[in-house]
């Protein structure tokens, strides 16, 4: 939290090593692959969310945690078969933060790779679904307009993207920097 993540990472590592209570091991485990998600260390994430996966002391809240981070970390390796398949398991309750995230990065992924019908649907029946978290609902906005013009309906797409900047509850700024770059 201080921004000392290389000191943060080496202390979970020790605390791994010397910790005799398996919840002590499964703590320092989350530590590491939570510093290093925030290091952007993809190869140290896979490596400490396949550990925390393979405990039996794990909550249900941090078997979703590691399932998402390591399939994020998999997408950002060039291993995006592995983070699909994780992430459409993830994706069928968007009511929970990492099923919302997972539903959106999956038709991301399908619009990047120019299946455009697909992710169409796919970002539709997440916004359907009235996911609570609503960050990453803007986000499906975003990226359906993306789309939208991509299939050449620029003014539908422009509609969605000035209906979210009047109606979004939320603060924060890179969604009105998308918003904004793509109204231009």
């Amino acid at each position: 939290e201080q921004g000392d993540g290389e000191s943060a990472l080496a202390t979970f590592r020790q605390l791994e090593k010397r910790a005799s209570a398996g919840r002590n091991i499964l703590a320092a485990q989350v530590g590491i692959m939570r510093v290093s998600r925030d290091m952007g260390n993809y190869k140290a994430m896979i490596e400490a969310a396949d550990r925390i996966l393979g405990s039996t002391l794990v909550s249900p809240a941090q078997k979703t945690e590691a399932t998402y981070l390591r399939a994020y970390a998999q997408h950002q390796t060039g291993q995006s078969d592995k983070a699909v398949a994780a992430w459409e398991s993830l994706a069928k309750n968007t009511d929970e933060l990492y099923g919302a995230q997972s539903a959106y990065y999956l038709a991301q992924y399908e619009f990047d790779n120019g299946q455009l019908k697909k992710a169409r649907r796919r970002i539709e029946k997440f916004i359907d679904a009235n996911t609570p978290h609503q960050y990453w609902l803007a986000r499906g906005y975003i990226l359906l307009s993306d789309i939208l013009r991509k299939q050449g309906s620029d003014f539908e797409a422009d509609e969605y993207l000035k209906s979210l900047k009047e109606n979004y509850p939320g603060d924060e700024a890179d969604i009105f920097q998308m918003i904004d770059q793509r109204l231009k």
